[in-house]
């Protein structure tokens, strides 16, 4: 009897550790989520700057908002990855447009020369000028961008790298985005708010076309 209790003794010991160490891990670890940053809203034919602002080059990247034009979208990067080991899946991506109005018609347009450019990764399309303003999955996939739908899945290991490629028409356009996941069989969201070139007002901003710019002294 005690030959066979042995084994099943130290089965249930074995279990009964692995099972505390899991409940451990995940107290220590923290419930999953999902981390979104996003930086600013990049590319565009040309950067906006408003009256007030310098036109050297560090201030031309850093507060030019961009602008579009020829049919060629801006471009919003974000990455996204798991707080936790465990893959969270993303289900859905949501824009919310906060204002849109027509472009300034002061200011000054500059060439973005020498500021960051869009990163490749899953890119969607986000048609501004209605609300809401519907995502999909981009048709012209030139640039190296990513063939993608959703969902998707993402890791702690494995963080995945998105591109909002914006359309605002002829106006003037604030937004901010919406990110909804699943782990577990729980739902939850991550909401970003717009950048630090305006701190005053919601949304990240791009715009179409403004109306009597001229480009700076050296662009």
């Amino acid at each position: 009897m005690t030959l066979v209790l042995l084994p099943l003794v130290g089965a249930v010991g074995f279990w009964a550790v692995q099972g505390l160490w899991e409940w451990a891990w995940s107290a220590i670890s923290g419930p999953p989520g999902l981390t979104a940053f996003a930086s600013r809203t990049v590319g565009g034919e040309h950067l906006y700057l408003d009256p007030k602002a310098a036109t050297d080059p560090a201030t031309v990247c850093k507060r030019g908002i961009p602008v579009t034009a020829a049919g060629k979208p801006a471009s919003l990067p974000i990455t996204l990855q798991a707080k936790t080991d465990e893959a969270i899946m993303v289900i859905g991506i949501e824009v919310n447009v906060v204002s849109s109005e027509p472009p300034p018609k002061g200011g000054a347009v500059a060439e973005p020369r020498g500021c960051p450019a869009a990163l490749k990764g899953r890119a969607f399309d986000v048609d501004l000028t209605r609300i809401p303003s519907p995502v999909v999955p981009a048709a012209d996939k030139s640039g190296g961008h990513q063939a993608t739908d959703l969902p998707f899945t993402v890791t702690a290991d494995d963080p995945e790298q998105l591109n909002l490629r914006l359309s605002p028409g002829g106006k003037d356009v604030r937004f901010t985005v919406k990110i909804e996941w699943v782990a577990d069989g729980k739902y939850g969201s991550v909401t970003l708010n717009g950048d630090d070139r305006d701190r005053e007002r919601d949304g990240f901003r791009v715009m179409g076309r403004p109306h009597s710019s001229s480009a700076p002294e050296g662009n």
